[in-house]
């Protein structure tokens, strides 16, 4: 449910009941995915939990692209961190997919751009240091409800990755992403590859942290028949289980290599 007010953020950590979960969730300000059945499966978008999508090929990512076109159509900011190496694996924005969605929606192209704001980590350390960056951004330029990450693990985890700096890094950058999310009320989005593990579902690339500190998984893939493919693997409050979705009309923008 949509609502004009949104409640102060909670402190992470801090104990909230059912029924106070229950009433906070009439109120708050949740975000589409763009897809019906993607917001059916998932329950939308909730300000201050993180989402992460993955699977292998480019639907994760222009997912993505819908999510920032989403957040800017209700006039406030969003920001977008690309994770990637230049020189051995590239990772960009699809600025065309951006820009026909933008179109698509209607929206004025000047002042949709002029909300979305831009990170880039080129490196482990630009990653490292990127929490930082994000939280100056949002104390200092306006409203913002969503924060989304392309390829958050593919500096540390990737198999064009470095791999010049300690593990355990990873696991500080993806806490104080959270956290300074949470704390301000905002959505984290993030993308990333499925792991070499071919099971049935395979899990995330990452490592098992990521996978801990996740509030919501979803499995992105296209089976035979054309349709994407989305199971969700984790949610606080939903169980198990997948859908055939659709975006816009038929196949759209995010179907495009």
């Amino acid at each position: 449910m949509d609502s004009s007010s949104t409640p102060a953020p909670r402190p992470p950590g801090a104990f909230e009941s059912a029924l106070d979960l229950h009433r906070r969730r009439q109120v708050i300000r949740t975000l589409s995915t763009g897809s019906p059945e993607l917001d059916a499966l998932i329950g939308r978008l909730e300000p201050g939990l993180f989402y992460l999508f993955y699977g292998d090929g480019g639907f994760p990512d222009r997912l993505l692209h819908r999510l920032l076109v989403e957040a800017v159509k209700r006039g406030r900011g969003a920001v977008y961190l690309v994770c990637g190496n230049y020189r051995r694996s590239r990772t960009v924005m699809d600025s065309d997919l951006l820009l026909s969605l933008i179109d698509e929606t209607g929206l004025d192209v000047g002042g949709a751009l002029s909300r979305i704001h831009v990170i880039c980590a080129f490196s482990e350390k630009h990653l490292i240091r990127a929490p930082d960056l994000l939280k100056e951004l949002l104390e200092g330029a306006g409203e913002f409800s969503l924060v989304a990450v392309q390829q958050i693990a593919k500096l540390f985890y990737g198999k064009h990755a470095v791999r010049r700096e300690d593990p355990s890094e990873f696991i500080g950058v993806v806490s104080k992403l959270r956290t300074v999310c949470s704390e301000r009320g905002v959505v984290l989005a993030a993308t990333g590859r499925a792991s070499g593990c071919r099971r049935p579902v395979p899990g995330p690339e990452g490592g098992s942290f990521l996978r801990h500190a996740a509030s919501a998984i979803v499995y992105l893939r296209e089976p035979p028949g054309g349709f994407l493919s989305a199971y969700l693997l984790k949610h606080p409050d939903r169980a198990h289980t997948g859908k055939l979705v659709h975006f816009g009309g038929g196949r759209g923008p995010i179907w495009a290599e």
